[in-house]
Order: C-alpha cells, then sequence, then structure tokens
C-alpha cells in the first residue's frame, strides 16, 4: 500500500471515531417510523432546503424521478412532507418537510452537535476553517 492510500485509510478510521460514540447511542431521526435508509437520506436532503423539486432531489440522491415521487408519496402519507403545486412551474411539485418533522430533524442535529462538539475542542479557529475546506471539497461529485 502506498503512503497516500496508508494516510487516506488513517484519515477515514478517525472520521469514524469521531462519529462512533453517538452512532453507538442508536439515536437517529424517525427512528420510532421504521423508515427505509432511502426515506431517511430523502428527508435530510429536503431538510438542507426551504423547498425542493423532484428532480432536484433525484440528482441529489442519484436515483429516478419515478423513485422520488413514490418515497415522497410514502413520506407524505407518514405526514412527514407536504407536496404542493409549483407556483412558477404548474408542471412540478416542491417538497418541504412539515413541521414536526422539521422539528424532529433540529432536535437531532443539535443533539448531534452537543455529542461530537467536544471532540473538536483543542482544534482552533484556523484548523476548524481549513478541515470545513477539505470536508466540503469532499462533497464534489467524483469525475
Amino acid at each position: 500500500m502506498d503512503a497516500r492510500s496508508q494516510s487516506l485509510r488513517k484519515v477515514i478510521e478517525r472520521i469514524g471515531v469521531v462519529t462512533r460514540d453517538f452512532a453507538a447511542t442508536g439515536t437517529y431521526p424517525f427512528k420510532a417510523r421504521g423508515l427505509t435508509r432511502a426515506q431517511i437520506n430523502l428527508l435530510f436532503v429536503v431538510s438542507r432546503s426551504d423547498a425542493i423539486g423532484v428532480a432536484q432531489l433525484a440528482r441529489q440522491l442519484a436515483v429516478t424521478s419515478g423513485a422520488v415521487s413514490q418515497t415522497v408519496e410514502a413520506l407524505r402519507v407518514l405526514d412527514l412532507l407536504t407536496s404542493e403545486v409549483n407556483p412558477r412551474d404548474r408542471r412540478g411539485r416542491v417538497i418541504r418537510l412539515t413541521e414536526g418533522a422539521r422539528i424532529e430533524v433540529e432536535y437531532f442535529e443539535r443533539a448531534y452537535y452537543e455529542a461530537i462538539a467536544p471532540r473538536f475542542d483543542e482544534l482552533t479557529l484556523d484548523d476548524i476553517v481549513t478541515l470545513d475546506r477539505i470536508l466540503s471539497s469532499l462533497e464534489k461529485e467524483p469525475q
């Protein structure tokens, strides 16, 4: 194994260490509802916007628009999402979290932050900004 691969392996292991303590609690939003991983992923993507369309969701989740529509409908029935006609393009839909779902996501994110933040206490602001810049670059699609 080359030096780059060895170093990358260490970084990935350390990312796991940072999140392992919280993951061990088994806490995650909507746990009591028995949602699928696809449903939870869709809810988190929706939670990152005020309103999002089916086509955008399909792109971000790398699935078909039909799969998104089915998942949205199932989550709408569970009162976790709303789906309304897009006022700018009546052919499209605007998807949003319901107020109850938004509260559950916010509660989870707050608990996650509070559990993980102490691991970063030794970092300076510059360290955190650098780490943010590096991790942000990972969000780009591989080419």
